[in-house]
């Protein structure tokens, strides 16, 4: 699912996840989430407006690693990062596939993809003669 990262007048950064997102993706009865960002997992606390009119998710570890991650970046339209289902109450944040690779970190999700070594054109190759040691 995509998501916004939000900034409240506190000087916090968190993620607002959408209703529809809420309702989706999340447990009704689960008081709480793990978060994976890069190698850190951290347990955030949903608050009782997540499931009223506030769908956001807001901890201290996670505006930090937001802001070290996006807070670089240009001020104007809003930022969406991709927060992947990882197992029960449980998810993954990461940039968006279109955008793995720009200035919000190519370390964040997946390797980059390259064409592999074994089907790149190889110039004339001289054929290798074979000896026998017997």
């Amino acid at each position: 699912m995509l998501v916004n990262i939000l900034k409240d007048g506190r000087q916090r950064t968190g993620l607002h996840i959408g209703e529809a997102n809420a309702r989706r993706y999340f447990s009704k009865g689960a008081p709480s989430i793990e978060l994976r960002l890069d190698d850190l997992r951290i347990q955030c606390t949903l608050s009782p407006d997540f499931w009223k009119d506030r769908p956001e998710i807001q901890d201290s570890r996670l505006s930090e690693w937001l802001e070290f991650k996006a807070g670089r970046r240009s001020h104007g339209a809003p930022i969406a990062l991709r927060l992947i289902p990882s197992g029960p109450d449980a998810f993954v944040v990461c940039a968006p596939a279109e955008a793995v690779y720009d200035e919000f970190g190519a370390d964040v999700c997946e390797p980059k993809k390259v064409r592999s070594e074994s089907i790149l054109p190889h110039r004339h190759r001289t054929p290798v003669e074979e000896y026998s040691v017997a």
